[in-house]
């Protein structure tokens, strides 16, 4: 059992370090938002802080950071649940993203979300304290 959360724990690890440096790079393409306008909207007025490709918007530079630490953590299994923790905004958002304005993308989204809660469930004594 220690191995599948250990492939869990450094697939997401890696997943995050890839979509993270995407945010600043984007070497990956964009889903095909044609058939979602409202998605396509929303995606790039957080990408550009405008509908319009110009300028750069501060949102995702800062999601991009935050899973670039995150995986980096995992990786290198230093504070993993903490790492976890801070994930979870994140994952809740991607989720929630897909499932209001683009929801045939949400495959990807779900696995980041289901690994997260199946990894904070695997820490879960590390939690204990601060349900006291």
């Amino acid at each position: 059992m220690k191995l599948v959360f250990l492939v869990l724990r450094i697939g997401l690890g890696l997943m995050l370090l890839a979509f993270g440096t995407n945010k600043f790079f984007w070497f990956m393409p964009d889903f095909d938002f044609s058939a979602y306008p409202q998605a396509e909207h929303l995606f790039k007025v957080l990408r550009f802080s405008w509908y319009e490709p110009v300028g750069k918007g501060y949102l995702m530079g800062l999601v991009g950071l935050t899973e670039l630490m995150v995986g980096l953590l995992l990786v290198l299994k230093k504070w993993v649940p903490l790492a976890l923790i801070v994930l979870v905004p994140i994952s809740v958002n991607i989720v929630l993203f897909h499932a209001f304005v683009n929801l045939p993308n949400i495959g990807p989204a779900l696995l980041v979300a289901i690994v997260n809660g199946v990894l904070i469930y695997r820490h879960k004594e590390k939690y204990k304290p601060l349900f006291k």
